[in-house]
């Protein structure tokens, strides 16, 4: 009767830790619910031209930096980069967390049947 009722509860925090996951994890993709952020925000990229081309006077270098840093910022919009890293990072997160949450829904599982093997045999 224990492994039944033990079973019983492994077979239902596995299915609800399962469906609290996805339900938060629908909010975040739906831009419900903020991401949660692992990846901080990044800094803008300095590049040092005086080590690239050192016969640029300072006036010219600080120029060509301010184009490239123009550049840089269009073709990497924001923190783009860091939105990407942290989704990516929450769905592996999440694809653990259902792994996991399925095994011990499966070990709950097993548990009911034990028992009714039991009471077969018995």
């Amino acid at each position: 009767m224990t492994n039944k009722i033990i079973g019983y509860l492994f077979l239902f925090l596995g299915v609800i830790i399962i469906l609290w996951g996805l339900w938060f994890s629908y909010g975040i993709f739906t831009g419900q619910k903020p991401a949660p952020e692992l990846f901080g925000k990044g800094n803008a990229v300095e590049i040092d031209l005086s080590k690239i081309v050192p016969e640029l006077g300072s006036q010219e270098q600080n120029q060509l930096n301010t184009i490239l840093q123009g550049q840089l910022a269009g073709l990497l919009a924001g923190d783009s980069m860091n939105k990407i890293f942290n989704l990516t990072a929450w769905s592996i997160f999440m694809a653990i967390l259902i792994l996991a949450c399925g095994k011990i829904s499966a070990i709950g599982i097993q548990l009911i049947r034990a028992d009714k093997q039991e009471k077969i045999n018995a």
